[in-house]
């Protein structure tokens, strides 16, 4: 079984692509296997953003720093840092960051004490629990709940610190659904000790993909991401990074479904 660790502000990694002044790029923690503390390279997005970052042009040298998810967002809104990732698209951060082309794309399920992976959900079936308590850590996107679930009137939001609280709230019966990453729910509720019977609905409830992004505060925030981007295609283009993930995850072990 994986450890809890406590969170890590100290670790960083550096890769050189140049002489020029260092720079910082944030992350956060407990978002299995994207990043984690308690994996191998802290995650699966590691490798693969200092791969795809060694591949750019000879722009900038960088560390890779750990901030609680909310305080890095901030101050990679604020500029302070070259940018902050894994992130998912949503309107109010596109009018705040440039955003990179799709890094991964995940499909995002509804995790409930009973849900059944052979059934599905909908708003009725919902509202006949009486499942109205949604977790949804502080600093995560609440823009792709609000078609399908909080545009309805009925649901409420717990926002604990992190996905993990989301996870043992869920076990006590605290909160009613957890939405999150299918490989991300999957892979906490395989390696951390939570009450039996968690499981995710069939249907997703919506698809999205992880960013790379940039502070519209920079002026150099388009040029980063022109960069990161045109090294990213080259990758995805000659097979690097599905060989990346591919050896990552063969390392450790999911237990994904078929």
């Amino acid at each position: 079984m994986i450890v809890r660790r406590l969170f890590f502000l100290s670790v960083f990694f550096c890769f050189s692509l140049s002489l020029h002044a260092t720079e910082t790029i944030t992350t956060g923690d407990l978002y299995p296997p994207y990043v984690d503390s308690s994996l191998r390279d802290n995650g699966l997005m590691i490798p693969v953003m200092a791969k795809v970052l060694d591949q750019t042009e000879d722009y900038f040298d960088f560390e890779i720093v750990y901030e609680p998810w909310a305080r890095g967002y901030e101050q990679a809104k604020q500029g302070i840092h070259l940018g902050t990732f894994p992130y998912v698209w949503d309107k109010i951060r596109d009018n705040e960051f440039y955003y990179s082309d799709s890094i991964f794309d995940i499909s995002s399920h509804l995790f409930s004490r009973d849900g059944g992976e052979e059934n599905i959900w909908t708003i009725e079936l919902l509202k006949q629990k009486g499942w109205r308590r949604i977790c949804r850590p502080n600093g995560y996107s609440l823009n792709e709940l609000e078609k399908p679930l909080l545009s309805t009137g009925f649901f409420e939001i717990d926002q604990p610190s992190t996905l993990f609280d989301c996870f043992r709230l869920l076990a006590l019966g605290r909160v009613d659904l957890v939405p999150i990453d299918t490989v991300t729910g999957r892979f906490i509720l395989d390696n951390y000790k939570f009450k039996a019977g968690i499981k995710h609905f069939k249907n997703a409830l919506f698809d999205a993909s992880l960013y790379f992004i940039v502070s519209r505060e920079r002026e150099d925030g388009q040029e980063i991401i022109r960069q990161f981007n045109e090294s990213l295609r080259q990758l995805k283009a000659d097979g690097t990074l599905i060989e990346i993930r591919d050896a990552y995850l063969n390392k450790n072990p999911l237990n994904l479904p078929n």
